[in-house]
């Protein structure tokens, strides 16, 4: 994807007319980074965000024990980092690449002189920022509040807009992310990952084959996300 149409494709930018886009265009730098790449440290000094071009990112923090949880993770399109916008302030968390990633990286200074000529650019960051924290809302809650099996149950659903095929069986869906940084985004270790699919499997509720997952009853793979399922 080139830098206009990564542009174009953004959340952020949905929306805007074309002489924005270029206007954007002008102030996004290329930033490239290698898989496993650190691309921000959690404290470090906020100069800016990024938009992903190409590859996926995740964002997490770093417990006092040394576990890491994940928060979410960016992929082609998305913006990371915007949190720098509204206030000179460090960067709240972690960011690595997954994988190989190509980026487009706004700094601060230039962006804010586009946003103060624009209204609608601040409308749709704070569009992006309601989302992320409705998200950070429900990840407290999964975490906090329901067993393992119901965070895994709603993972799963959760992937079906995002890749989900029906077929005769039932939806079939493809893990994003291996069971390690699945059970670090789900709060938990993979082995329980593991089992925790399994038993779904003996139940009935899944199929699994590699990182393929069908799905075969979604009502009660729902009623287990709500944790009305035992």
């Amino acid at each position: 994807m080139d830098k206009m149409s990564a542009l174009r494709s953004c959340q952020l930018f949905v929306g805007l007319p074309e002489y924005n886009i270029e206007e954007l265009d002008s102030i996004a730098h290329p930033r490239a980074f290698s898989k496993d790449e650190i691309i921000f440290t959690d404290g470090e000094e906020g100069e800016g965000f990024y938009v992903v071009i190409d590859g996926r990112v995740k964002i997490y923090k770093i417990g006092a024990d040394g576990r890491e949880q994940i928060l979410h993770f960016v992929g082609e399109g998305d913006p990371f980092a915007e949190i720098t916008l509204f206030a000179d302030t460090a960067y709240p968390a972690f960011a690595k690449a997954v994988t190989n990633v190509q980026t487009l990286f706004f700094r601060r200074d230039d962006f804010k002189a586009l946003v103060c000529k624009d209204p609608q650019l601040s409308l749709n960051m704070i569009a992006i920022l309601s989302r992320h924290l409705r998200r950070f809302a429900v990840l407290v809650e999964e975490l906090s509040l329901k067993d393992v099996p119901a965070r895994v149950a709603r993972y799963l659903l959760n992937l079906i807009p995002k890749n989900g095929l029906s077929n005769e069986a039932g939806t079939q869906v493809e893990l994003d992310t291996s069971k390690t940084e699945l059970a670090r985004h789900l709060g938990t270790i993979s082995e329980t990952i593991s089992r925790t699919l399994g038993k779904m499997k003996a139940s009935g509720l899944i199929d699994i084959d590699g990182k393929k997952i069908t799905i075969l009853d979604e009502d009660m793979l729902e009623e287990l996300a709500e944790g009305v399922r035992k």
